[in-house]
């Protein structure tokens, strides 16, 4: 059985061999690191020398979010538990991801005297995560929003359409099949890439243009002014779209029919791109390329 000494040896041992980065602060003034073991100095490049004395703020830098700082900053002043991910920079300016668990120290009398913080570097976690949401968001063929982005874009925009109108528009290529069964899917593919950039040319900064699946396009027009900036868009967007795509070294024709719709309150998403499906099917009924707007009041 270990006496009280030795187990204080073992365990000051164990944090020293730790490889999660550990730290202990004090508990007041400017909240300096008063311990750091090896695996922190590898985690931040920063020898002991550097560190001790200082609060651990000297990690961030201009990526670090304001709001994480805040966070870190409130927990410490009341002696609060914290876990966050937070933006760090190592000694040589690289930076990393750091999994911080803050934990508070208490005395006998249940005073906070100190904090202890572990450290994890999860930046492939971080990096992972963040390159999936942007294939979630993200259509592959195009680059545009998925089918994903739209729908969540245009569910923000619904919560906010008491104070700012929008509008939505269904595009549909009007002869893509004679494309791919003459040219090959190939083509078609090369056809939809060159749809996607025309598409986002003809709307205005900060409106989405994303594909829902095949020929299918879908436009968030945001912020509306008036009906007018509809009926510009939609201009717009079918005369790029007359305009001859080359393919294979040829020039092909395709066209296409949009249908726009300005929602009225409490509908739903789901409703709202069934509307401007609907104008999209009546702009192709009236004879193809053309462009149909509903409910523009």
């Amino acid at each position: 059985m270990h006496t009280p000494t030795d187990f204080s040896q073992i365990l000051t041992r164990a944090v020293h061999a730790a490889t999660n980065g550990l730290i202990v602060t004090q508990a007041d003034g400017d909240f300096p690191i008063l311990y750091c073991n090896p695996a922190f100095e590898t985690l931040t490049g920063y020898p002991a020398s550097e560190i001790l004395g200082r609060n651990c703020r000297f990690l961030q830098g201009p990526g670090t979010d304001a709001y994480t700082r805040t966070q870190m900053r409130e927990a410490l002043c009341a002696g609060l538990s914290l876990d966050v991910v937070i933006l760090n920079y190592r000694r040589d300016g690289t930076p990393f991801w750091n999994a911080l668990n803050l934990a508070p120290i208490h005395d006998e009398q249940g005073r906070v005297t100190h904090f202890v913080g572990v450290q994890t570097d999860v930046t492939d976690r971080v990096r992972l995560q963040r390159a999936l949401e942007k294939k979630i968001q993200t259509d592959d063929l195009t680059g545009l929003g998925s089918r994903a982005s739209f729908l969540e874009a245009l569910q923000l925009a619904i919560q906010h359409s008491a104070s700012s109108p929008f509008a939505v528009g269904f595009a549909d290529l009007d002869d893509f099949k004679r494309v791919n069964d003459s040219l090959g899917h190939e083509a078609g593919d090369e056809l939809l890439r060159h749809v996607a950039i025309r598409l986002r040319e003809s709307v205005r900064k900060g409106d989405l243009v994303a594909r829902l699946a095949g020929d299918e396009f879908v436009l968030l027009l945001r912020e509306l002014e008036d009906c007018s900036v509809v009926e510009a868009v939609a201009k717009r967007a079918l005369q790029a779209l007359e305009r001859p795509f080359s393919l294979k070294g040829l020039q092909v024709r395709v066209g296409a029919s949009l249908g726009f719709v300005v929602p009225s309150k409490g509908v739903s998403a789901v409703e709202v791109l069934s509307s401007a499906d609907r104008a999209m099917y009546d702009a192709k009924h009236q004879g193809k390329n053309r462009f149909v707007i509903q409910d523009c009041r």
